[in-house]
C-alpha cells in the first residue's frame, strides 16, 4: 500500500491475474489552496485504466478561510479512513468483495461441469455454456479495455456482447438469443453467490420469434421418397434413425441412449426414460409396423437387451455414441442428392408431425407421441398442416 506522493500520470501494469491488493493502491490526500479553487488532492488506482488517477474534491463552499481549513483538514482525515479501510473512489463497491472477473468464469466453469456430472444437466446444456463462455472470453479479450473485474459486469458490458454475437459475428438472432439465456444464468448465479448484488441482464429483452424463425424447411413428399430410396440402398441403419425421428419423433441425442430393452415388440411401444428424454420424465409411445418391420429387418433384436440400438457403424452395440455420429450420416446423404441446407436432419420430426396432422391423426394423439409439454405446442404445426376440407363434413347432409 503507497502511501507516498507520486507524479501525475503514473502508470501500472495492470493484468487480468492482478491482485485485489494492487487497486487499494493511493495516496495521502491534501489540501491544494490554489487562486481560482481549494480542492483536495490524491491518487486512487482506477482499474478500468489499469493506472493511478488523480481524484479532485473542491471545498470553497464555506467563505471563512479558517472554517474552510478545518472543514478540509476533518474531510482528509475521513477520506484516508475510508482508503485505509480498502475504498476506492473509482469503484461503486467495497474492495474487500471484488471478485477477478476471470476467476469467477473459472469457478462457475467447475460449477456447471459438477452439474452435468452429476446429472443435472444434459450434455448438450453443458457444452452449449461452455461455448457460449468461450464467447464471452473472446468477446472480453477483443475489447479495448478489457473488464478484470466482476463488479464491471454491467449492463453496457451485456448488451455488447449480445451485439458483438449478432453484429460483428454475423451470427443468428436465436443464437443471439441463447447467449442472453446464458448470460442471465450466469449473472443469476453470481447473485446466488453474493459475487454481486443485481444481475444486470435482467432486463434485456430476447429478439422476438419473428427474428428467430427456423431456418429449417419441412421435406416434401417427393424428396422424402429420394431419402428413402437412396437410405434403403445405401445406408439402411441410419434409415431406422430417420424412422425414428420422422414417426415416433425421438430426437437424436435420445436415440443414442435406447437399449433395446425400452422396445416392447408385445405392445408396439418404445419407452423413453427419464434419463434419456430430454424432459427427463418417463414417457411411452407407439411405435408404428414401418419402424418394427425395419428394425426386424435389420435383424436388430437379435442382440442383447443391454445393447444400445445405436454404436458402432449404427448398428447394437455396448458403447455409447455421440448423436453427432447420426448428424454426419445425415450431412454425407444431403451432400450426395445435393439437397439445400435448408432440408436438416431435424426437419425429419417438423414434417413427421405435420404429416400425422394432415392424415387426420388428432391433435392429442400427435402430442402424445411427440411428447410435447402442451397441446398448444402441437397447435402450431397444426396450423403448417394442409388446409384442405375434410371430406366427411363437405359431403354432411343432416336434418336440418
Amino acid at each position: 500500500m503507497s502511501k507516498n506522493s507520486l507524479p501525475r500520470g503514473l502508470n501500472f501494469n495492470n493484468s487480468n491475474s492482478a491482485s485485489i491488493s494492487t487497486i487499494i493502491q493511493y495516496t495521502i490526500p491534501v489540501l491544494r489552496e490554489n487562486k481560482n479553487a481549494w480542492y483536495i488532492e490524491f491518487y486512487a488506482y482506477d482499474p478500468l485504466f489499469s493506472k493511478m488517477r488523480r481524484k479532485r474534491i473542491k471545498v470553497n463552499r464555506i467563505k471563512n478561510i479558517r472554517a474552510r481549513r478545518q472543514y478540509a483538514r476533518d474531510l482528509i482525515n475521513r477520506i484516508l479512513q475510508q482508503l485505509v479501510q480498502g475504498w476506492n473512489p473509482w469503484i461503486e463497491q467495497d474492495c474487500e468483495n471484488l471478485s477477478l472477473f476471470s476467476e469467477v468464469l473459472e469457478r462457475y466453469t467447475n460449477s456447471i461441469r459438477r452439474m452435468y456430472e452429476d446429472g443435472l444437466y444434459r450434455k448438450t446444456t453443458f457444452e452449449n455454456y461452455k461455448t457460449h463462455l468461450q464467447k464471452l472470453i473472446e468477446y472480453n479479450n477483443q475489447r479495448f479495455q478489457p473488464i478484470y473485474y466482476l463488479y464491471q459486469l454491467d449492463l453496457k458490458f451485456c448488451n455488447d456482447f449480445l451485439e458483438y454475437i449478432y453484429i460483428k459475428l454475423e451470427l443468428s438472432a436465436q443464437y443471439r438469443n441463447n447467449c442472453l439465456t446464458f448470460i442471465k444464468a450466469f449473472c443469476g448465479w453470481c447473485v446466488s453467490k453474493g459475487l454481486i448484488k443485481a444481475n444486470p441482464a435482467a432486463e434485456i429483452a430476447p429478439f422476438g420469434q419473428k427474428l428467430c424463425k427456423k431456418k429449417r424447411q419441412a421435406i416434401p413428399k417427393e424428396l422424402l421418397m429420394r431419402i428413402s430410396d437412396y437410405l434403403t440402398n445405401y445406408d439402411k441403419p441410419f434409415l431406422l434413425s430417420c424412422y425414428l425421428l420422422y414417426y415416433c419423433c425421438i430426437r437424436p441425442g435420445e436415440q443414442v441412449k435406447l437399449q433395446l430393452s425400452d422396445f416392447n415388440l408385445k405392445e408396439s411401444t418404445i419407452t423413453i426414460r427419464a434419463e434419456v428424454s430430454k424432459n427427463h420424465n418417463t414417457q411411452t409411445i407407439t411405435m408404428p409396423k414401418k419402424v418394427l418391420h425395419l428394425m426386424l429387418d435389420l435383424k436388430i433384436f437379435t442382440n442383447p437387451q443391454e445393447y444400445y440400438l445405436f454404436s458402432s457403424n449404427i448398428m447394437p452395440g455396448s458403447k455409447q455414441v455421440s448423436r453427432r455420429m447420426l448428424s454426419k450420416h445425415w450431412d454425407n446423404m444431403r451432400k450426395r442428392l445435393k439437397l439445400s441446407e435448408e432440408y436438416q436432419y431435424y426437419s425429419l420430426k417438423d414434417t413427421g408431425i405435420t404429416d400425422m396432422l394432415n392424415k387426420k391423426v388428432s391433435n392429442l394423439a400427435v402430442r402424445d407421441q411427440a411428447r410435447h409439454s402442451s397441446l398448444s405446442i402441437t397447435n402450431i404445426y397444426a396450423r403448417a398442416a394442409d388446409k384442405d376440407a375434410n371430406q366427411e363434413i363437405l359431403n354432411l347432409d343432416c336434418d336440418f
